[in-house]
């Protein structure tokens, strides 16, 4: 059911319990009313309409619409009775609201400040709205309930057709699903007899394969909109270089991390594994360290991971820079680790003692393993006082 015929609906069963004529946007103020808010563009502003018992249902909602029936120049009488059919009709049809907060958080984590502060320009937030909110998030949200509400998928259709690059971008996370394989289906139409499992699959196909189009055509027009967000998406599920491009053109949050996957130059690549590892990514950081990046080598060897200390200390030692490989070597002893000590040793190469320390006693094959002993040159005492300052400043400020 669409909104349209929802609202006709609850217009002709108003009309007929009150015995008089109920204008059709008086219908959705008192629909408003019901979910505690003063006006339906307020409603609309923080939800959406829902049925199937999504969602946050109205509770004692009579007076608010016998309220706003008065204010809206109905007999009292009239009020009365138009609120107990409009409860009525609602209990029926099991209409319920659906926050955009909620939406955006359980679809669209990453993306949730950006859907609250936009998704329609023309319904911004009143601060003297004397709107009340529910207490809570609605409960019982899942996608597969979401997705079995039509009036609710009716709803974001509505609200993104405006057009909302946002709440097409909240939309497509919706119906966001791997593109499904056609081939049984195609095959089907050749005449081939299916068994009971294969026809199982032409049936997920005919289900999945409106909801995979719908997931491209809102993320497109997402992307297209300006959302980089999904211009990052959109590249990477339609493997598509253009939305790439055009989603490093575009401002805004996005995965910086992703971005670095999906490059397509090692230009690109270093570039985006920097700002992610800028913004936190160890996983980036650590990338790049083992490119080379003397940067993010000394970023780890400040986070006191032995290996990167050593390996920035050895750069220093190369470099001819002493107070620096030295600085290091007193940030590795705040650590627990002396670069100065060698740790190679001998292990049991195979066998059930695999990995262990080497015992003659049981003999077989070994390797040898570890780092041998640092050696750093000489420093005057001012430059050691100067190396153990930097080290403890580095260590004050390392989480």
């Amino acid at each position: 059911m669409t909104l349209k015929e929802l609202a006709h609906a609850a217009q002709q069963s108003l009309q007929t319990r009150a015995g008089c004529v109920v204008k059709r946007s008086h219908v959705h103020e008192l629909l408003a009313a019901a979910f505690r808010h003063s006006s339906w563009a307020a409603f609309l502003s923080e939800s959406v309409l829902a049925d199937g018992g999504v969602g946050d249902a109205p509770a004692g909602a009579g007076p608010r619409v016998i309220g706003r029936a008065v204010q809206l120049q109905y007999a009292q009488g009239a009020a009365v009775a138009m609120a107990g059919a409009l409860l009525a009709f609602v209990a029926e049809r099991q209409l319920s609201s659906v926050r955009w907060s909620d939406l955006a958080a359980m679809l669209t984590p990453a993306t949730r400040a950006a859907v609250d502060d936009g998704l329609d320009e023309a319904d911004e937030w009143d601060d003297d709205d004397d709107e009340v909110t529910p207490d809570g998030p609605a409960t019982g949200l899942t996608r597969d309930r979401l997705l079995r509400s039509p009036l609710l998928l009716h709803s974001l259709e509505h609200a993104a057709g405006a057009p909302n690059p946002r709440v097409h971008h909240l939309v497509a996370a919706l119906y966001r699903c791997e593109r499904p394989n056609a081939y049984l289906y195609e095959e089907s139409l050749k005449g081939r007899v299916l068994t009971t499992v294969e026809r199982g699959w032409v049936d997920d196909y005919l289900r999945l394969e409106p909801q995979f189009r719908k997931y491209e055509a809102h993320l497109k027009a997402a992307a297209l909109g300006g959302v980089r967000a999904a211009a990052l998406e959109y590249a990477a599920a339609f493997d598509s270089q253009a939305f790439f491009e055009l989603a490093e053109r575009l401002s805004g949050d996005v995965d910086a991390d992703r971005m670095a996957e999906i490059a397509a130059t090692p230009q690109s690549r270093a570039a985006w594994l920097r700002t992610a590892a800028e913004q936190g990514s160890r996983s980036a950081l650590e990338q790049l360290a083992h490119k080379g990046d003397e940067w993010a080598e000394e970023r780890l060897a400040e986070s006191g991971d032995a290996d990167w200390l050593r390996s920035a200390a050895e750069r220093a030692l190369t470099k001819g820079d002493a107070l620096k490989a030295w600085t290091w070597q007193y940030l590795a002893l705040k650590h627990g680790v002396d670069l100065t000590e060698s740790t190679m040793a001998a292990y049991h190469d195979g066998g059930e003692r695999d990995g262990q320390f080497y015992d003659s006693d049981f003999g077989g094959a070994l390797y040898a393993a570890g780092y041998e002993a640092l050696a750093l040159p000489q420093l005057g005492p001012v430059e050691h006082r100067d190396a153990q300052a930097r080290a403890r400043e580095i260590f004050g400020r390392t989480p």
